[in-house]
């Protein structure tokens, strides 16, 4: 893997290409929103241009758990909004546990409720603010914020933080 970068932030990244390729965007009960159409076209004819059918997608997602996992050497910062009808949540919570199943470093922003963008104006800012303190630690040496040490336990999560003191 590529040492090219000191840290990396991603957001709502697709792991699985499989799942991906079958995603219903955006008329799952989990997911409502999104245009309603199929992944299919996207990658056999648009943006995500495979060239390939669905065979040649089983052995790229698992190539991506099972061996970019274990080689990377920069921490991850990975958002991902739980209620995403284009790319399903699976994919941001699947590559964390890869990432933390093989000792690398990786923090998993999961926002409740959010599609495949940050609609509310308190996530936003939760958002930019976290990826700010990532990358100020990790490429500029500032000192850690709590909540990257000690992580946000999930019945605190919508909790006030308090001021510093």
């Amino acid at each position: 893997m590529s040492k090219m970068f000191a840290a990396v932030g991603m957001g709502a990244g697709v792991v699985d290409l499989t799942n991906d390729f079958t995603m219903n965007w955006g008329w799952t009960y989990a997911a409502p929103g999104g245009s309603g159409d199929t992944a299919f076209n996207y990658y056999l004819y648009s943006q995500g241009r495979w060239a390939s059918r669905l065979g040649s997608a089983r052995s790229l997602s698992q190539r991506i758990r099972a061996h970019v996992a274990p080689k990377a050497s920069a921490p991850f910062l990975i958002m991902h909004g739980t209620s995403d009808p284009t790319v399903g949540f699976i994919n941001g919570l699947a590559f964390y546990n890869a990432l933390r199943y093989n000792g690398k470093k990786a923090v998993l922003l999961a926002y409740p409720g959010e599609g495949h963008h940050l609609g509310g104006v308190a996530n936003q800012r939760d958002l930019t603010l976290r990826f700010m303190e990532f990358f100020d630690h990790y490429l500029k040496g500032a000192p850690a914020p709590a909540w990257l040490t000690e992580g946000v336990p999930f019945l605190k999560k919508d909790a006030k933080p308090e001021p510093p003191k």
